[in-house]
């Protein structure tokens, strides 16, 4: 039976999950500034509930984006320092995809196009497509403003998810699913298929997806920090 670890930090959740054959645990928080403070401990947590030690452990997956900028490299560099320590097989999974496997999992729907906030006036999107129980990619994921998505939505025959919805451009738009964002329970499963499919690997082989060729910093006091305390 196989025994995985999920870290996500992509969005302003904070989630880990752990699954060992057929059982799960999981734990998520709203901590869109603490991340770094809280992912580590929250894995910590999370083994423990399940009685669980990080020696048996086989392989450890993360929410490789898109999304937040901060959060993806804080995931990043939990799922990189458990990794190396323990010499585990990692695998990197999409953020639009685990939004779309979540509006899936409560609707008849085939299609879904996963849309997420991507800040800086501009919005990810990917549209999925329902595979069994889970669901895969087509086409490309992509960044753009509000206006190119909301052209890829007006012949879509499916249903639109994801806090991108929530933006005024898409007031127009049903938004029964505008509050779901990337959570590791729901990464856990495209993680234990992709551990079926033996493509977890080398962290080099599973980086970062940010999608913009440059991101814009924050200021120091919107900087996660893990000396701060607030």
């Amino acid at each position: 039976m196989s025994c995985l670890l999920i870290v996500d930090a992509s969005s302003s959740l904070c989630s880990v999950a752990l699954s060992q054959g057929d059982v799960s645990w999981s734990q998520c928080e709203d901590q869109p500034r603490r991340h770094a403070q809280r992912l580590l401990p929250m894995v910590d947590e999370v083994l423990s509930a399940a009685g669980i030690k990080k020696a048996q452990l086989q392989g450890i997956a993360y929410g490789r984006g898109p999304g937040s900028f901060t959060g993806i490299r804080i995931a990043a560099s939990v799922l990189q320092g458990i990794a190396f320590a323990l010499d585990l097989p990692v695998c990197g999974i999409s953020s639009l995809q685990s939004v779309a496997l979540k509006a899936l999992q409560n609707t008849q729907a085939d299609n879904v196009m996963a849309i997420m906030d991507a800040h800086m006036g501009e919005v990810f999107w990917g549209h999925f497509q329902r595979d069994g129980e889970l669901c895969h990619l087509v086409g490309a994921e992509h960044v753009g403003s509000p206006e190119q998505c909301l052209q890829a939505l007006a012949n879509f025959d499916g249903i639109a998810a994801g806090d991108g919805l929530t933006l005024p451009a898409f007031s127009a738009c049903a938004q029964d699913w505008a509050t779901v964002q990337p959570q590791a329970d729901i990464m856990l499963l495209l993680a234990q298929a992709a551990w079926q499919r033996g493509e977890f690997g080398s962290a080099e082989h599973h980086q970062p997806v940010y999608l913009r060729d440059s991101v814009a910093w924050k200021k120091l006091d919107e900087q996660p920090s893990l000396l701060r305390r607030d």
